[in-house]
């Protein structure tokens, strides 16, 4: 089956263009191209890997990241990777790709852990104020008994 190519000049987008230019250097064919597929792919994770990063470097910096924003930016890369995904045949994936993946893979889990802090103290912080504003708001009529006692056993 011929594979349609693509030769690699063509411009990059500028946060992810030295890591992606040196990842597509060993993809190159003898005649200087590269298969459109794994460009493609590559592309997508270069795109995905930037935000992640961009998300992950504001968690980090204690920032409350443009959520709403990166979110809609995710998501969008995440359908473009898929889609780039479908065009590549899984049994000409070589180590280099497999690499990349996996460097991929390790990057969205530490993201994953700084998002799961950031939700597990925004919900903590959420239960502190609610119990504040609960125990500011009542007057202890319907409160439960508080016993100064306990039962022997």
């Amino acid at each position: 089956m011929d594979e349609p190519l693509a030769a690699v000049a063509t411009p990059f987008d500028t946060g992810a263009s030295t890591a992606l230019s040196a990842t597509l250097d060993g993809w190159t064919d003898p005649d200087g191209s590269t298969p459109i597929e794994i460009l493609a792919l590559l592309k997508a994770i270069a795109r995905l890997e930037q935000v992640v990063d961009q998300e992950t470097q504001s968690l980090r910096a204690g920032e409350t990241p443009a959520f709403e924003d990166l979110n809609y930016r995710k998501s969008h890369g995440l359908l473009e990777l898929t889609r780039a995904m479908r065009l590549v045949d899984p049994l000409s994936i070589g180590d280099d790709l497999r690499d990349r993946l996996e460097s991929f893979r390790e990057q969205l889990e530490r993201n994953r852990m700084l998002l799961k802090t950031h939700l597990d103290a925004t919900r903590e912080i959420s239960a502190i104020l609610t119990a504040a504003i609960s125990d500011a708001e009542s007057d202890g009529t319907y409160a439960p008994p508080q016993r100064l006692w306990t039962r022997p056993q």
